[in-house]
């Protein structure tokens, strides 16, 4: 074989094997992305996506082949236009625009996006957007937020309700006092029977904020409870208050293998009848009320899960940070006082557990219980 042949044969298997091994480092650099748990897509200035990781195509719920072309805001949250919020226009060729959060309404949740556009001598090679899942963070620190507030009104209306207790007090003791004496034919007799019923309403709502403030002890009764039993009596009743003439479906999906353990009945009761009562309320037109439990375990803590699913009118986004606070109500005037729900936050806090809130994907609303088990009532509750 001569020189020249074997210069060529050598140039064929040098040209192989650099192209063999830029074919392994591609592939390596795409496990490497499809590894990254954040999604991650590279896009132009048109927001179309050119490149994409398998952690984007699992959000979109389609393959990295068939995201490719599409626009970001229509891939991630099914928008057709800019997600709100966006900072893409804003990033700088070499520079990573500071975390700004996105919320995606596709999946509810909130994402941290970072964007960094990259160049060479040739220009612009695309923008990368990394985003990082910060649902839990977001929910802990609302939570924590939320605690401090609630605290805070807490002690602000324990001393209103202490105020005005005597002497509203004084109000209902007399009125009745009248009541007894005066004759049931006086012009007046109606117009004490309305001071005496204003009185009562009054005091209702004193005994709630005491309640609420944890200003006066509850002294629960401890006692082994099943908590499918609690659930059911709840929706019974509130079935019977609230149902009659809306006429909702009512679906229990009692699944959790742990349910019952110590702590107060009535209390427990007093929770899910008042999520089942708002839920009917919700639903004025009708709907389907969906009450399901499961057991949970992480951290070598076992738990006692509950949802209160319905599918009414929903709340606001806006209003999902307010919703446990006292006084604050979506109701018609004179339909409530805004004080229940800030009740069942206050004895889940005290029995250890969680409450949140969250909007349904479709419509209404669904109320997310965490009980521990055997637990009882948690350490240094005032209750």
């Amino acid at each position: 074989m001569g020189n020249t042949a074997r210069k060529k044969i050598n140039s064929v298997q040098s040209e192989q094997s650099t192209i063999e091994f830029v074919e392994e480092l591609k592939r390596q650099w795409l496990e490497t992305i499809d590894a990254i748990p954040d999604p991650f897509i590279m896009i132009n200035d048109s927001y179309i996506i050119t490149k994409a990781n398998a952690a984007m195509a699992e959000i979109a719920d389609s393959s990295i082949k068939d995201i490719v072309g599409k626009s970001c805001y229509k891939v991630f949250a099914g928008r057709s236009s800019p997600c709100e919020n966006c900072q893409m226009a804003k990033s700088k060729p070499g520079k990573t625009t500071p975390g700004y959060e996105i919320y995606n309404a596709k999946n509810d949740r909130w994402y941290e996006v970072a964007t960094r556009k990259l160049q060479n001598e040739s220009g612009q090679r695309g923008i990368v957007q990394i985003y990082r899942d910060r649902t839990d963070a977001k929910k802990l620190q609302n939570r924590l937020a939320q605690n401090e507030k609630l605290a805070s009104i807490g002690q602000l209306a324990g001393g209103f309700a202490h105020e005005i207790n005597n002497p509203l007090g004084g109000i209902l003791v007399f009125s009745q006092m009248l009541l007894k004496e005066m004759n049931k034919e006086s012009t007046h007799y109606q117009d004490v029977v309305e001071i005496e019923s204003a009185a009562k309403r009054c005091k209702t709502i004193v005994e709630n904020l005491l309640d609420f403030s944890r200003q006066r002890p509850v002294n629960p009764k401890l006692e082994s409870c099943d908590l499918h039993l609690v659930i059911r009596n709840a929706v019974k009743f509130a079935d019977l208050g609230h149902n009659k003439e809306r006429g909702c479906e009512i679906k229990l999906k009692l699944n959790a293998k742990d349910n019952i353990f110590i702590s107060d009945h009535n209390r427990l009761t007093q929770v899910f009848l008042n999520l089942c009562s708002n839920s009917f309320q919700a639903m004025s037109k009708g709907g389907i009320l969906t009450v399901e439990t499961s057991s949970d375990q992480n951290d070598k803590n076992r738990w006692f899960v509950a949802k209160v699913i319905d599918n009414g009118t929903g709340i606001k986004t806006e209003h999902l940070a307010k919703i446990f606070e006292p006084f604050f109500t979506t109701k018609e005037p004179g339909q409530g006082t805004g004080l229940g729900l800030s009740i069942v936050h206050g004895i889940i806090q005290d029995l250890g557990g969680t409450i949140d809130v969250s909007r349904n994907k479709v419509k209404g609303s669904t109320f997310t219980i965490r009980l521990p088990i055997n637990t009882g009532v948690k350490r240094g509750a005032s209750s």
